[in-house]
């Protein structure tokens, strides 16, 4: 039986082919994954689904990623959050991600095997 049975996870990334690529290794790992491509979509997607892990990317159009976990953490404030970001200026962005509450972040590029074991871990923490 796979990891992340019965793990529902919301993905939120503007850029197709990270989305693509992140629902790939999370559902190689087991999880099942529910995408959006911004903040707008991706709290939508939230609000009419029950998720147990959320990915954000920071940088997006539309709804950027911290006012998404801004939005998402008043409807569920213990809602597990990883923050991503692939910007220039991303360890700010990332920093930023913390103070807004996000539980981990990661810095893309990132290994599949890194990704998975923080999903985990955020998972058993939450």
């Amino acid at each position: 039986m796979a990891i992340g049975m019965n793990r529902k996870i919301l993905v939120i990334d503007d850029d197709s082919p990270t989305r693509g690529l992140v629902k790939v290794i999370l559902e190689k790992a087991g999880y099942q994954v529910v995408s959006g491509k911004n903040g707008k979509e991706g709290v939508v997607k939230f609000r009419k689904e029950k998720f147990d892990l959320v990915i954000t990317d920071i940088s997006m159009p539309v709804i950027n990623g911290l006012d998404a976990i801004v939005l998402m953490r008043k409807e569920n404030p213990t809602i597990p959050i990883i923050a991503m970001s692939g910007v220039e200026r991303s360890l700010s962005f990332l920093k930023m991600a913390d103070y807004f509450t996000a539980d981990a972040t990661i810095q893309k590029p990132f290994e599949p095997k890194a990704l998975v074991t923080m999903v985990k871990k955020v998972l058993k923490a939450g």
